[in-house]
């Protein structure tokens, strides 16, 4: 079993600890910023395939103090690398971060921790030279934060918010773990209306489509795992086969406008590479043009607000262009997300939770109204 770690945006952690305790993960605890649990290879696989609202899979060697070099040096040295290191191999300390913490140089973290390691392999393998003439290279990242330094093996690689979906953007785009945290805490099913009346990019309506048909966040891009050698890569390919054979079979639809025709046509390229094009209805329209006439449905979204994008009058008569909408619609739940503190009143929407979420640096708050059942 290894001790495993999902770092994730600020705010998303119990989303996180929720998708972890679905595909099976033991003695969950949650962080600041991070999610701990334990697992094996097949766990490691199936968090890397599954989790929508985390960054990446990191394995954690070890976790020591480390106010001085020299305590750095000696809690690098003290850990047992055998399982994941032979003899010949190369490894690299391919990142290393420091927070609030004494030791600030990064490159003199890295170039400490690697004769730390080198040294502790050495005693290893009973030698005075590492070869490292190996094609497989094991890279290692350290965190320091508050004194307390942390070593792990990233099994993910790229980020995984990076679904491979997305090649062309719109300015400011929505990360693709804060969009489906967005649509997993609501009780939205494929069933009820959907509707994002600022879409952008897509990348809401095509986090919900691939939730919708239960397409794996992960399961069209590869990950670094599948080159560490002590990781089964049979496992990969026996776990991308039974997640494909899970997805399903739906008729549904999600509606999605943007004034901006480029944002749209970004869009449905986005969609038709997720393979979710016929379950999203992209159109060019601006939100004081909207008709909407169904009833019981969902908006969710995350239009522009002044930090981000443009000028704040613009933002304000947006604002009440929602308000008008929103007083036409019969019984819907609303879950926006944006820096605004008084969105609620600016769109006439008596919102009933608001949750802090970290975009970067970017405080956001999530705002959320679910309507009350109707009697029937």
């Amino acid at each position: 079993m290894y001790n495993l770690v999902a770092p994730c945006l600020f705010g998303l952690e119990k989303t996180v600890a929720y998708e972890l305790k679905k595909i099976g993960a033991e003695d969950i605890k949650i962080t600041d910023g991070r999610v701990h649990f334990k697992g094996d290879d097949i766990m490691i696989v199936k968090s890397n395939i599954c989790l929508r609202t985390a960054q990446r899979v990191l394995i954690q060697l070890g976790q020591f103090k480390a106010s001085t070099f020299e305590e750095l040096f000696q809690g690098i040295k003290s850990i047992n690398y055998s399982k994941y290191i032979k003899k010949d191999y190369k490894f690299t300390i391919a990142k290393a971060k420091s927070v609030k913490s004494k030791l600030t140089s990064i490159p003199t973290i890295q170039s400490i921790a690697k004769k730390a390691m080198a040294e502790r392999l050495k005693l290893l393998f009973d030698t005075d030279i590492l070869p490292e003439t190996s094609n497989i290279e094991i890279p290692f990242n350290i965190l320091l934060q508050n004194d307390i330094a942390n070593l792990y093996i990233d099994t993910s690689g790229a980020s995984l918010h990076k679904r491979g979906y997305r090649e062309l953007t719109v300015e400011a785009p929505i990360r693709e773990t804060i969009a489906a945290f967005m649509v997993e805490a609501t009780p939205w099913n494929i069933s009820r209306p959907f509707y994002d009346i600022t879409c952008g990019s897509g990348t809401i309506p095509i986090e919900a489509a691939l939730i919708g048909l239960n397409i794996q966040a992960g399961i069209n891009r590869e990950f670094l795992g599948e080159k560490l050698p002590f990781i089964d890569k049979k496992i990969w390919n026996t776990m991308r086969s039974h997640y494909i054979s899970q997805e399903k079979d739906e008729d549904f639809v999600i509606k999605a406008y943007d004034k901006d025709k480029n944002a749209i046509e970004i869009a449905k390229n986005n969609a038709k590479i997720a393979g979710v094009e016929n379950h999203i209805n992209f159109e060019v329209k601006d939100v004081k043009d909207l008709n909407i006439q169904e009833s019981n449905g969902f908006i969710i979204s995350n239009p522009p607000y002044g930090v981000r994008i443009g000028e704040e009058k613009e933002i304000e008569q947006l604002y009440s262009y929602m308000k008008k909408l929103f007083k036409t619609l019969d019984n819907f739940s609303y879950y926006i997300i944006t820096s605004d503190e008084e969105i609620g009143d600016k769109i006439g929407i008596p919102f009933q939770k608001n949750r802090k979420i970290y975009n970067g640096r970017i405080k956001t708050h999530f705002y959320q109204y679910l309507a009350p059942k109707k009697k029937i």
